[in-house]
């Protein structure tokens, strides 16, 4: 008999499921009316510090800066983008559920050459993740609404709600634990839904993003994580939709003691 968790006998089918879903957005220029469809280059970049506080405790602290190019510019580096820094606290209330919540703050840099105007966000989240884990692999549930105040062309700051839906598949490739000089696949699918505002517009849809990389512990607190990163966004106030195609880079220092 096998004696697996049940969810590793469904591993076949769940995996080859999340590939096809972000083969398939990835291909979206080909399927959508191509007038409506923009697409950019864009570089990502993030650096996350965690540490323990207790056995059910964590505190965060992450900082992202992004960059991109022109209309069909493959020149990544041409812009800054978008600046943000925010503050986390975790907490497990058994070992393969976290409960979160951040607050922070974005900021979007203006770039006249794409018609992106600058302007500020603040933002606050509660989070779910559910953590199920068996052998080498791992399979992550997250869910995530958001509270945003985002700054009009007045300057004003408008309330607006979304809501995030993200499955996360990983494996390690050369070891059973996330230690020394281990490397790990990546791939991950999220969907955004829209709650509607003057300054989001009222489409139901907000974008969907979609990973496929590597990660590598350097050692067991110290990770590098990079891959292409696709983003399907809806334009606010027409039916256009960006297209971002993005590498994406992360550092993650994770276990530094708490007080």
């Amino acid at each position: 008999m096998d004696g697996s968790p049940p969810i590793a006998r469904h591993l076949g089918p769940a995996v080859r499921l999340l590939i096809l879903a972000i083969a398939f957005l990835c291909a979206a220029p080909a399927w959508a009316d191509t007038p409506t469809v923009t697409n950019y280059a864009q570089l990502w970049s993030e650096v996350d510090f965690a540490g323990r506080i207790d056995k059910q405790w964590k505190w965060q602290f992450d900082a992202q800066y992004s960059r991109q190019g022109n209309v069909d510019d493959p020149d990544a580096f041409r812009y800054g983008a978008q600046l943000t820094v925010r503050p986390w606290i975790h907490y497990f209330p058994i070992p393969n559920l976290r409960l979160s919540a951040f607050l922070g703050v974005w900021y979007n840099f203006p770039i006249p050459d794409v018609g992106a105007r600058g302007y500020s966000e603040l933002r606050g989240a509660v989070q779910g993740t559910w953590y199920t884990r068996w052998g080498r692999h791992t399979l992550m549930n997250r869910l995530r609404p958001e509270f945003r105040a985002i700054q009009d062309r007045t300057g004003a700051y408008e309330f607006a709600l979304r809501g995030r839906y993200m499955l996360k598949y990983m494996r390690l490739m050369n070891g059973d634990d996330y230690v020394k000089n281990t490397f790990y696949f990546i791939a991950f699918d999220e969907f955004f839904v829209n709650g509607g505002s003057a300054v989001t517009g009222e489409h139901w849809f907000d974008q969907n993003r979609a990973f496929v990389g590597v990660g590598w512990n350097v050692t067991a607190d110290f990770a590098l994580e990079t891959g292409y990163f696709n983003q399907l966004q809806q334009h606010p106030h027409d039916d256009g939709l960006d297209m971002n195609h993005i590498w994406q880079v992360t550092v993650i220092v994770d276990g530094l003691t708490g007080s």
